[in-house]
């Protein structure tokens, strides 16, 4: 497995990749994961979470110096090219996580020079969608033409990001439809008593909308006061969100808390999860919060009307809400059409509770990580024996 960045970085992409390589190696596959060397501090071969991690050096980028991570970049590009040609007889194919530069040198190399298939995996569509990423590197345009011409699969984790890839010109015969997974637990949501606390959990940055949910929190607490809205994560705008909440009186009924490595006690105390985000791929929170039958609501965005079980025909309206199968869909950049949805839910228990019961049920039998892995498993037999 390629990857640009792994643990101590850890995001969606990053989150993805350790656990199907995890689930991987439990069903007897030998998995390596190829990263950068970004941090001084970290080790250039170490193991995390069982998984053995190599790390490629990437000079300048290793300290963490503005302004000159570009040319850590060009530095571990050549260096991973280096490694995947030293090591090609210990491997038999290569999975990329995100169509980016490091796909790039894993298709040259692995494909065009050792003859390795290689499937990479696009992590996301919409204002983050790997293409737009991959176009803002030096030389991105090339490489992405490079990539649509060369790869051997591209997996999509949903609709939206496969007709991204379809309109620059990939073949839709070589796409290939695989969510992202989740770990199901033993037991979920046992009651659905009235809402008190609702929770959200992103990375605070633009395209999470965590503005829209606190804007549209406002409204709600002025007709249900005694609630709570949980913040879970931190980033850029981590600042900027607190400074909104105080500015609109929120203080005493929104808890920012920060970075939470693990969520799962949150999850067990959420009533409702919200998902405000201007774009995504498949969200890991959304897929963790159904998992646990916790009632959702969504943005009408990448993978999130698949996951919620939107209708082909129901469009979502500025101001309005759809009832999915399993949970609520809004308008992105919808203040009103969130405060609306929330206050619905919390109103409606019968409706939250079949919500929640219908969410895990599905999430158990369409994103179970056992399930996205056979998938994986499947895809690879088929890449190996179509070399063979």
């Amino acid at each position: 497995m390629v990857i640009s960045q792994f643990h101590p970085m850890i995001g969606g992409a990053e989150k993805q990749a350790q656990l199907l390589a995890n689930k991987l190696i439990e069903k007897g596959l030998k998995v390596a994961l190829v990263t950068g060397w970004w941090r001084i501090n970290t080790l250039p071969t170490e193991r995390v979470d069982g998984i053995k991690v190599i790390r490629n050096f990437s000079c300048w980028g290793m300290f963490g110096i503005k302004g000159i991570r570009s040319f850590g970049v060009l530095t571990y590009m050549a260096s991973l090219g280096a490694y995947l040609l030293a090591q090609g007889k210990h491997y038999d194919l290569i999975h990329v996580h995100q169509a980016l530069y490091p796909a790039f040198v894993s298709v040259f190399f692995g494909r065009e020079l050792l003859h390795k298939p290689v499937l990479v995996k696009s992590a996301s569509s919409g204002m983050t969608s790997d293409i737009k990423q991959l176009r803002r590197y030096p030389s991105g345009n090339f490489q992405l033409k490079y990539l649509v011409k060369k790869m051997d699969y591209l997996v999509a984790t949903n609709k939206i990001s496969g007709s991204e890839f379809i309109e620059i010109g990939y073949p839709e015969s070589r796409i290939v439809y695989i969510p992202n997974g989740v770990k199901i637990s033993s037991e979920g949501k046992g009651t659905y008593a009235p809402v008190r606390t609702v929770l959200t959990s992103a990375r605070l940055s633009r395209e999470k909308g965590m503005d829209i949910l606190i804007k549209a929190w406002a409204q709600v607490v002025q007709q249900e006061k005694s609630l709570k809205l949980l913040i879970l994560g931190d980033g850029p705008l981590a600042s900027e969100l607190r400074n909104l909440s105080k500015s609109l009186n929120l203080a005493g009924s929104v808890d920012f808390r920060g970075m939470v490595q693990d969520v799962s006690s949150y999850l067990k105390e959420a009533d409702l999860f919200v998902l405000p985000s201007r774009t995504e791929g498949v969200s890991n929170a959304l897929l963790e919060a159904m998992s646990q039958g916790i009632p959702c609501i969504a943005t009408d965005v990448g993978g999130n009307p698949e996951a919620l079980g939107k209708g082909e025909s129901k469009k979502v309206s500025i101001g309005q809400y759809v009832l999915a199968e399993n949970g609520v869909l809004i308008h992105p950049e919808d203040v009103q059409g969130l405060s609306n949805a929330i206050l619905y839910l919390i109103r409606e228990g019968r409706v939250r509770e079949e919500m929640g019961r219908r969410s895990r049920q599905y999430i158990r039998e369409n994103y179970s990580i056992d399930l996205i892995a056979d998938r994986y498993i499947e895809l690879y037999q088929h890449m190996l024996s179509g070399r063979a």
